[in-house]
Order: structure tokens, then sequence, then C-alpha cells
């Protein structure tokens, strides 16, 4: 008889095992809720008495008649008060090659900014053509009046043309995530 019960409550203790791991692998494949913090969109870094700097992830803006790119991203600090000015890198992706701008204007329903003071980083050669990049400053209040509407627009001017750029549908989803987790800061 003491064996009978030796070999029943061996199987009660294994269900009893497999259950319990059963319940513990659930508890640990649950997956927490998204974070909506906009942080696919930026990155920052904490400077010391500067406050923290932001990186504006590249983002994508479509020519209005060709089948050019421009990527602008943005890097600025900023603690408490606006008082810096926020450096603007953007590459232009293009069957010819940009080895001098005259002029960069940034703008939106509410405001418009521009720099004559445009510099060439480099000049490369890809796949699809030419892959220029360029930087210039623009003030950081500026650039956060750019971000209290969605509707920007780049322009670019040099010797032969003037090409106007728009957000692309992602870019535009980016500029309003920055308005709601960055700027809305300051």
């Amino acid at each position: 008889m003491k064996k009978l019960l030796k070999y029943c409550n061996l199987p009660i203790k294994l269900i009893s095992l497999i259950l319990l791991l059963l319940a513990v692998n659930g508890c640990f494949s649950i997956k927490p809720s998204t974070n909506k913090s906009g942080k696919k969109y930026f990155e920052t870094f904490f400077v010391g008495d500067e406050g923290i700097q932001y990186f504006i992830k590249p983002f994508l803006f479509k020519a209005e008649k060709s089948s050019e790119e421009l990527i602008l991203d943005i890097t600025f600090r900023y603690k408490n008060e606006i008082k810096d000015s926020a450096i603007v890198n953007f590459s232009i992706n293009s069957s010819v090659i940009y080895k001098d701008i005259k002029n960069f204007k940034l703008s939106n329903s509410e405001i418009v900014i521009r720099s004559n003071n445009v510099e060439l980083l480099f000049n490369e050669k890809s796949k699809k053509g030419f892959t220029s990049r360029y930087s210039t400053k623009f003030s950081l209040a500026e650039i956060k009046e750019m971000f209290t509407t969605d509707a920007w627009k780049a322009v670019i001017t040099n010797q032969n043309k003037m090409t106007i750029y728009k957000p692309h549908k992602k870019a535009i989803k980016t500029i309003n995530a920055l308005r709601e987790h960055v700027f809305v800061l300051m």
C-alpha cells in the first residue's frame, strides 16, 4: 500500500511542477505597454552645466518636381532657457552633384528662416547618383518656431536652380512627435 501511495504522489508532484513552470513562464512573456516617449525620433546626452544635448534624428523631405531627397538632422543644447544656436545638417541625394549652395531656407506657415552661410561637408558618389552633405546654423528660437506646425518646406538655391522639398509622411509624424516631446519643454 505504501508503494502504491508513493507512485500516486509522484504524478501529482510532477503535474504541480509543470503548472508552476507554465505560470512563471506566462508572467515573463507578458510585454509591457508601449512607451510613447518619442525617443525613436531623438537622442539626448547630458552635458553637465550646459544641460542636455539633443540630436534630432534624420528625417526625409522629397523634392516637388524631381526624385531628389533631402535628409535633415538637428543638434542643439538646452537648459532652462534658449540661448544658443542649432546646427542643421542635411544631405541631398540627387542625380546631379551639389558643389555649392547659395541659400538654404526652412519655412512653415508661421516663420521663414534662411542661411546664406551653408558649408559643404562632403560629396560622394552613390549607386543612384550623388550625396552632398551640408551644415549650417540657425537660432534655436527659430528652430523652436519651426516646430509649431508640420507644414514645412525646405528650399535650396544654387547657381543653376531653386529646389523645393516637402516633408515625407513619416517626417510629418516626426515633426509632431518632436513638438510634443522635445520642444514643449522650452
